[in-house]
């Protein structure tokens, strides 16, 4: 793992362990000032950051697991990570527990700290013969 890589990698889990503990200190300085969430189920709507954190107040996690993490530096301070997220989490009482595939925008910002800029969130796609179509192409 590269040095860029883990620090996404840690910055990443640090921000979702402060969405589980509620650690509004940290989730806020994990994201940068032009953060948008875009969700699959309707990805003409951006959440900007300020809606994202009020949104954590209602979108209570109580647990977090990143696996299958890649990430990939696109430029000099512009860096993405991909990644399957398993969650037990509930939006105002509707269960949102399970697995997403996520892609995050990280940039090193001014302060030389790296913050996520873009969320990226949908369901992962079920392993089945699409899936291995796509794998074998890789090989």
């Amino acid at each position: 793992m590269t040095d860029i890589a883990a620090i996404i990698a840690d910055r990443s889990n640090r921000w979702m362990q402060a969405w589980v503990e509620q650690d509004r200190a940290t989730l806020e300085d994990s994201l940068a000032s032009d953060f948008a969430l875009i969700v699959s189920a309707n990805p003409t709507q951006l959440f900007p950051r300020d809606r994202w954190l009020a949104t954590c107040d209602v979108y209570l996690c109580s647990s977090f697991a990143y696996r299958d993490v890649a990430v990939r530096e696109l430029a000099g301070g512009l860096a993405v990570m991909s990644s399957i997220a398993d969650q037990q989490a509930s939006l105002n009482g509707v269960d949102r527990s399970g697995a997403f595939f996520l892609t995050d925008v990280w940039r090193l910002e001014g302060d030389g700290q790296w913050r996520v800029c873009a969320r990226y969130s949908s369901h992962p796609e079920p392993y089945g013969a699409s899936a291995k179509a796509i794998g074998e192409l890789g090989s």
